[in-house]
């Protein structure tokens, strides 16, 4: 496992995020998005995973209640497979602690089974299907898991 320094995101990050964004998403989230919410702390927290001061990953998390909601989470392909999704999970794991959610909720596209094994494997399961969900027509899969995450 690649070990990884996690923090929190800020505004100068912008131009990382945007590019992890291009790397990973044949749709990826808009720089004004991410430029306004890291301008405007409170709504969601974003981490960042860095590997020698360059980012290699980040993940954004909200909160709906009694639930956390993972709303992103991107890592660069090259550092893929080497722990840093996981590292950014239980660093958004604690802080749905520290929030007192009972569980954490995400959306993932349908096609993405690699994505789906990396959560199934730290305790996510299926809820429902949202058809369309995302702007290209595909159907997101809602899925849930009791915190703490099985993240050993």
């Amino acid at each position: 496992m690649q070990i990884v320094d996690i923090d929190f995101c800020v505004p100068g990050d912008v131009k990382s995020l945007v590019a992890i964004e291009a790397a990973c998403f044949d749709i990826p989230w808009e720089e004004r998005l991410i430029e306004y919410d890291l301008n405007e702390p409170g709504s969601s927290v974003y981490l960042k995973a860095s590997i020698k001061d360059a980012i290699a990953g980040y993940g954004v998390l909200g909160r709906a209640d009694d639930a956390s909601h993972l709303m992103n989470l991107a890592v660069l392909p090259e550092f893929r497979r080497q722990g840093v999704a996981l590292q950014l999970m239980a660093a958004f794991d604690a802080i749905s602690g520290e929030w007192e959610c009972g569980r954490m909720c995400l959306e993932v596209r349908s096609s993405n089974g690699a994505a789906r094994n990396f959560y199934s494997s730290i305790g996510f399961v299926y809820s429902t299907r949202v058809k369309s969900y995302y702007s290209d027509g595909e159907d997101a899969l809602v899925l849930i898991a009791r915190l703490p995450l099985r993240l050993a």
